[in-house]
């Protein structure tokens, strides 16, 4: 469901920002006035329209040429070389060098300078524009809104929620009617050739950006070195960076889009990075990071927190037909270097796995979370080709290095105020398909293994899968009695054995990348910090060292776990 009740409060800030010039007590220049703002290099055609406050200094105005209405309020600050039409200016403002302003309104303590036209014209370029989440056809078209969140983005892609996209639409059109294009407070605004139809909150940022064009920066957002942004939302403390070009699309709170990026029809979630790559028609969901040259196309990934290796392609949408073939990510869903996606398929299932280097997945659907699926280098003879191999319950048993310190991860980058976003790996949803898919392995042979995709499994796999879900349910059931301190003797002791397991795992998964380093390369270790320098594995070592001894003192009989 829509919160329209939370999202009619957050828009208030965009439609609230008249300013009363009668309470000023603006009035009509008067002929002194006139003589002297002519003095100083001043123009206008009817004077009898500039209306001036009492506290304004005229010696701040100059070189100002005026057209129709503008009211000005500027006890500090500064008015020159610049022409204004139908503008209201609420000093203290310093307003230097631009071509033209008009039908804008400056609210105070913000610094506009060496800009070529700013421009209010129309309120229905972003507001009238729609995202082609999940489909780039259209199928799960939403309507932008400035303050949605993933969430509800992914629910209006949904089935279920496509019956609230037209009431979404009502809630937009009466928000569009009231809009009227602002600089807000303490916003700077300097050497960027045209912003038009935009409104720019406060302390946002457009500074040497080639345009931006029908768009909205919230508090804190930045457009900057070259971007382009056109009918998209910057959201609070949201960046547009070195040439990225920014289209029809949602930048979540705190999210950067940077080096030549582009980001298009799409939702990018809070505290993600997207730099060189592309990405259209997708949402992506929180903390998501894309660093590398590669495409994402017509995918729904609410969950985000995935990352997206250089060279993958993740973009096979089009059938030769069509493009309106589309992908499911899990959350936590790594993609390696060069990985070719076809679609459609459906890793929702599957979270915090991982699609190595290389490989080219077939259409499917697979259902295996903390997994990888990798080159098979034995294939069994019954396998037809194109199948990967798929290693169950992998990142549990020989890669819980990676999944910990993403938890870690996760809680130390989250910026983002505003937005709703969950930091923690292990939450009820996954465990629960942990345990679905443990009872799958424990009763089903590897020739006919439910949700396996185009993948195969090994015995060995197998067996060893269903032993790192069983670890997982085990540890999530005993942290739940630890935290709601109702651990018995037995338990404690348990629980004890598992965290030194748990330890050790995650060390042992971190010192295979040393050991094959320095095998391999000389001086690897020389410029290196030692492992136990490693700042994760230290805070991990301080987890453990707590817990362990709140345990004993819970239990002083048991001292396993040392």
């Amino acid at each position: 469901m829509i919160n329209f009740e939370r999202l009619d409060k957050l828009s208030k800030e965009l439609v609230n920002t008249e300013i009363d010039m009668n309470c000023l007590n603006a009035v009509p220049v008067t002929g002194n006035q006139i003589v002297k703002l002519k003095s100083q290099g001043c123009c206008c055609s009817n004077w009898s329209k500039i209306l001036l406050t009492p506290a304004s200094d005229l010696n701040l105005i100059s070189n100002c040429n005026f057209f129709g209405s503008v009211s000005i309020h500027l006890p500090e600050g500064y008015l020159t070389d610049t022409a204004f039409e139908n503008c209201l200016i609420e000093g203290p403002v310093k307003v230097r060098s631009n071509t033209s302003i008009s039908s804008m309104t400056l609210l105070s303590d913000s610094t506009v300078e060496y800009n070529g036209t700013i421009l209010w014209d129309s309120s229905s370029e972003v507001m009238g524009c729609f995202m082609n989440i999940g489909v780039e056809t259209g199928e799960r078209q939403v309507p932008i809104l400035p303050h949605f969140d993933h969430n509800e983005v992914a629910f209006l892609g949904s089935a279920n929620g496509r019956i609230e996209v037209n009431e979404c639409i009502l809630f937009r059109n009466q928000i569009t009617d009231k809009l009227k294009g602002f600089i807000g407070k303490g916003a700077f605004v300097s050497h960027n050739s045209l912003i038009q139809n935009s409104i720019l909150l406060e302390k946002s940022i457009v500074n040497n950006a080639t345009a931006v064009r029908g768009s909205i920066l919230l508090q804190g957002a930045s457009v900057t070195d070259g971007a382009l942004v056109r009918n998209s939302v910057l959201q609070w403390n949201s960046t547009a960076d070195s040439f990225a070009i920014v289209e029809n699309s949602i930048v979540g709170e705190c999210s950067l889009v940077e080096r030549h990026g582009k980001l298009t029809d799409s939702f990018l979630g809070a505290d993600s990075v997207l730099g060189e790559g592309e990405v259209t028609a997708c949402l992506v969901g929180p903390l998501t990071g894309m660093h590398h040259q590669s495409l994402l196309i017509a995918a729904m990934w609410p969950g985000g927190k995935g990352n997206i290796g250089y060279g993958a392609n993740v973009g096979s949408n089009h059938t030769s037909r069509l493009p309106d073939q589309e992908i499911k990510p899990g959350t936590g869903l790594f993609f390696g270097l060069s990985t070719s996606v076809k679609f459609p398929s459906d890793f929702s299932a599957s979270p915090y796995s991982i699609i190595a280097t290389g490989l080219t997945t077939l259409p499917q659907k697979m259902s295996f979370p903390f997994s990888l699926v990798t080159l098979a280098h034995k294939r069994p003879d019954n396998v037809p080709d194109g199948w990967c191999q798929l290693i169950p319950g992998w990142m549990l048993s020989d890669n819980l290095y990676s999944v910990l310190r993403n938890q870690w991860k996760y809680a130390n980058r989250l910026k983002a105020v505003h937005t709703d976003v969950e930091t923690q790996v292990f939450t009820d949803e996954i465990l629960d398909m942990v345990k679905e898919t443990k009872k799958r392995l424990e009763r089903n042979s590897i020739d006919n293994m439910p949700g396996i995709g185009k993948n195969f499994i090994t015995e060995d796999h197998r067996l060893k899968g269903i032993e790192a879900y069983r670890k997982c349910i085990r540890g999530a059931e005993l942290w739940k009695k630890y935290k709601g301190k109702s651990l018995n003797s037995s338990e404690t002791g348990e629980m004890l054995d598992l965290l030194l397991h748990v330890k050790n795992s995650t060390i042992s998964s971190r010192m295979k990348d040393y050991k094959r380093g320095d095998r391999i390369i000389d001086d690897y270790l020389a410029v290196r910090e030692p492992p136990d320098q490693d700042k994760f594995i230290q805070v991990l070592e301080a987890f453990c060292v707590k817990i362990t001894e709140q345990l004993n003192l819970m239990n002083p009989t048991e001292k396993t776990g040392n």
